[in-house]
């Protein structure tokens, strides 16, 4: 099977990096996998996903009375920052990926930079939960990928009005208020081996 043979081959090139990685045949698989591995008691946040949305993750951890520093319930843009510099404390960080290159580097692009910040330092354990959808190539690759189509397809799902992605569904490497792609960041190795563990699921996940 084609995504089996991807899955192996980029697992060997994460391992390597220092990232731990679980393959997981379908959503359903990683959702389980993840609520075994977290233990009841400990704090999780989470960054912006589809992935996580799709797999239905944080409803679950609440269901079963996980502390979860949510900042969708956030009542204002200002309590909404504020859980958002908490989840650089959690226990826990969930999060996807915007692109994973052949050669086992992460990708991202973010508007204030909290996902990356918590993927980079802060939270002891990082899940990032991955579709092999999200593996593009070398990292050129993959980054222009990221930038020239993840990226404006999210600005389309934020309803923005004012970036030229939204008018013509190609990046204009803008400058205006709107932009959410002010931090582009390459994720070469992890420092502490197996703080960031990635659930590569062999099914086509997220944007």
């Amino acid at each position: 099977m084609y995504q089996e043979k991807l899955a192996a081959t980029i697992t060997k090139r994460l391992e390597r990096r220092n990232f731990d990685v679980i393959v997981c045949q379908n959503r359903q698989e990683a959702k389980q996998k993840a609520l075994t591995l977290i233990p009841a008691e400990k704090t999780v946040a989470f960054g912006g996903s589809m992935t996580l949305v799709e797999m239905d993750l944080i409803s679950a951890l609440e269901e079963r009375q996980q502390p979860v520093i949510n900042r969708e319930k956030a009542k204002d843009l200002t309590e909404r920052h504020q859980l958002m510099k908490q989840s650089l404390l959690a226990d826990y960080y969930l999060t996807s990926v915007n692109g994973i290159s052949e050669e086992g580097m992460l990708v991202n692009i973010d508007n204030v930079g909290n996902r990356v910040a918590a993927m980079t330092y802060g939270p002891d354990k990082v899940f990032v939960f991955a579709g092999i959808n999200k593996i593009y190539g070398d990292l050129e690759t993959t980054l222009a990928i990221v930038r020239g189509k993840t990226a404006p397809q999210n600005s389309f799902r934020l309803n923005l009005q004012q970036t030229p992605c939204v008018k013509t569904g190609l990046c204009g490497d803008c400058l205006k208020e709107e932009c959410i792609c002010n931090i582009v960041s390459v994720m070469r190795r992890s420092a502490l081996p197996k703080r960031i563990t990635i659930f590569l699921i062999l099914e086509e996940l997220g944007i």
